[in-house]
């Protein structure tokens, strides 16, 4: 067992607590799991001393099997480079296998073939009902779906999320997220995410954006100035609660703080009080934290439901912050009328404690009610430490368990980003998308529109309070804290801007629009993403032309009147025999960007899989996928800009 004594971080000692028959078992199951080897062999030799060889034995194959993503070869913790040519050899695979099934056995055996692949690999199949059949009701849905599973990105996007899971959940198993090890998230969840953000960040840096007015900006300089900085989004929610809050003493209105604990069953790990230490919750089911954010959100579906129809209408904030372990818990800072407050307590506290309302603790632990006590500070001021510890830390010494509050800041984001759990979300009032809309908004362009007078006065208003971050006047411009989107006064237009590539219609915001008052457009710019250093190379290239035509000086009046008359043949063999070049009036102008923002393109397979659902769906409607004006094409013939004739006949019919 020299190369087992080896191993890095296991020593001759720990590997002497393995029988001898085990090793070369434990030692596989173990090495192929990367980051968390070696904790996996240090929970074996855990259960092994409490359980038996046998039994410990079992729970490593187990763990062994969850780590691994389905049949694909691959385990979670493969390195991001060699997932990425996996998902681009992989869909180039089954593009192909399902071109041949096509040929071979038709269409519905090519989608079962998908069907199969996909599942295979643990991931679900891009529509809900399989065993839809292909008809002309379904076109769209098998489309789409099938130009998901031919992309390589959208393998990457699942793979990588399945992936973040199933170690995460792996490292609760074993111990790895609690007080006493890595809280809240595990540091192999910590350094896969800082990996993840620095791919981003190059990524951006390496893009820019070009609008059709001449503007440039660096991507990474777009994203600091939006709510994806930690810091803009911090003092967004900050103005939002403050705003509330106003509404709240204005109208005379209470506020209420609340907690809600998800039951014992989804806590893998407990905290002794007086050592401080963690230790692992007997009661535990194995339910993860999206499966106990599931359970939250089902919770306040029920408490909301019940309290409208008694008409309360709270409104506020809630945050979903995780345990030492990784387990959510929500706060929710929340106003009503004080005539309401106690209903709102009791229902709060009946739907809190319908699940497992006897288990020890469940009384004093599951739902914790605090009335805030506007002389003793605001409500803004009590939950602004819950927001910042969410967020980025800022203004915060240590959290709850003594540790770095900026540490922890960056262990709790990448346990938001792993579960995919939203952790902040408005309950009540008015739109947040109008609100940013109407900041880009100047207010002579409101008044440049002449609108009806007393429509114009209302939307300036609503605009002014946005303009200054007064989100108090700003909901009350649009309705009140209880207003529903449909009622408000202004909302976010949207426009159909073509479709994706996977031929769903893409909605883009272009503005918003008023009762009684028309269109304000908010992107009147068009924007095109490109590598960064392109417009300054199309730049210098504009200005070197101009310098030679400048140059040239009168041997270009000269060759106009010269070329009065000739051909364009004439034109275009006089040019060649010119050191510089012009452009023809009329002719196809050279595209202005050098980057393309269609969708990739795909193989032969994919064209020969879509023709085949459009017989098949003929054969049941008389209408294939691709019918009148689908303008479907594969990304084959995209590239060669080619077009289908059945398509061409569709439109011009």
């Amino acid at each position: 067992m020299g190369t087992a004594i080896q191993w890095r971080g296991v020593s001759s000692g720990q590997w002497e607590k393995v029988a001898r028959h085990n090793r070369e078992f434990v030692g596989a199951k173990c090495r192929k799991h990367g980051d968390i080897a070696v904790p996996l062999f240090r929970d074996y030799v855990r259960r092994a001393s409490i359980s038996g060889a046998v039994a410990a034995n079992i729970r490593l194959r187990e763990l062994s099997e969850e780590l691994e993503l389905g049949q694909t070869g691959l385990t979670a913790t493969v390195h991001d480079e060699e997932l990425k040519k996996w998902c681009d050899r992989h869909a180039d695979e089954v593009e192909k296998a399902c071109e041949q099934w096509t040929q071979r056995a038709g269409v519905r055996e090519a989608i079962r073939y998908a069907i199969k692949r996909v599942e295979e690999c643990g991931l679900v199949f891009p529509i809900d009902d399989t065993a839809k059949p292909v008809n002309n009701d379904t076109k769209n849905e098998w489309r789409q779906a099938l130009a998901r599973v031919f992309d390589p990105q959208w393998w990457r996007r699942q793979v990588r999320r399945i992936q973040a899971r199933k170690i995460e959940k792996v490292a609760r198993e074993i111990r790895l997220v609690s007080v006493s090890a890595g809280i809240y998230s595990s540091d192999a969840t910590v350094t896969r995410r800082k990996a993840q953000r620095n791919r981003n960040r190059e990524a951006l840096a390496g893009l820019e954006a070009t609008s059709d007015d001449g503007q440039t900006i660096n991507m990474l300089d777009v994203v600091k100035t939006s709510t994806a900085n930690p810091e803009n989004r911090r003092n967004e929610l900050m103005v939002r609660m403050r705003g509330f809050e106003e509404c709240a003493t204005a109208a005379g209105d209470s506020g209420l703080f609340v907690t809600l604990t998800a039951p014992s069953r989804f806590h893998a790990m407990a905290v002794n009080r007086v050592s401080g230490k963690a230790y692992a919750n007997t009661k535990f089911d194995g339910s993860t934290p999206r499966e106990a954010q599931a359970y939250f959100c089902r919770l306040w579906s029920r408490i909301r439901a019940q309290l409208w129809r008694e008409g309360i209408r709270p409104y506020g904030f809630r945050i979903a912050e995780p345990h030492h372990d990784g387990t959510p818990h929500w706060h929710m800072m929340i106003h009503c009328p004080p005539g309401q407050m106690e209903r709102l307590k009791q229902v709060l506290t009946l739907h809190g404690l319908a699940d497992s309302p006897d288990e020890p603790g469940a009384q004093k632990q599951r739902v914790k009610l605090v009335e805030i006590d506007p002389s003793k500070g605001t409500a803004a001021g009590y939950i602004a430490k819950y927001v910042s510890k969410n967020i980025d830390g800022e203004g915060i010494d240590a959290d709850l368990y003594g540790r770095d509050a900026k540490n922890s800041a960056r262990r709790i984001d990448a346990w938001a980003s792993a579960w995919g759990i939203r952790q902040f979300q408005q309950i009540g009032g008015a739109s947040v998308t109008v609100w940013r809309e109407l900041r880009r908004l100047k207010g002579e362009e409101i008044i440049a529109s002449e609108p009806d007078p007393q429509t114009a006065l209302e939307v300036y208003d609503a605009w002014e309070a946005a303009d200054s971050a007064d989100w108090a006047a700003y909901t009350i411009c649009q309705g009140g804290v209880s207003v529903r989107r449909d009622e408000q006064l202004i909302r976010a237009q949207y426009e159909v801007s073509g479709l994706t590539k996977y031929y769903e219609e893409a909605q883009k915001i272009t503005g918003v629009v008023a009762r009684g008052f028309g269109d304000l457009c908010t992107r009147a710019l068009v924007w095109v993403i490109q590598k960064a250093g392109t417009a300054e190379r199309q730049e210098e290239a504009r200005r070197a032309q101009m310098k030679g035509r400048n140059q040239r000086g009168s041997s270009l009046t000269e060759l106009m009147e010269m070329s009065q008359g000739m051909s364009i043949d004439e034109l275009q063999a006089l040019e060649d025999e010119l050191p510089w070049s012009f452009e023809f009036s009329g002719a196809q102008a050279a595209p202005w960007t050098c980057v393309s923002n269609c969708t990739a393109p795909a193989g032969q397979g994919f064209k020969s899989l879509i023709e085949a659902v459009n017989d098949e769906s003929n054969e049941q409607s008389g209408e294939g996928i691709g019918g009148k004006g689908t303008g479907i094409r594969s990304r084959a013939d995209a590239k060669e800009g080619k077009t289908d004739d059945r398509i061409v006949s569709g439109v011009s019919g």
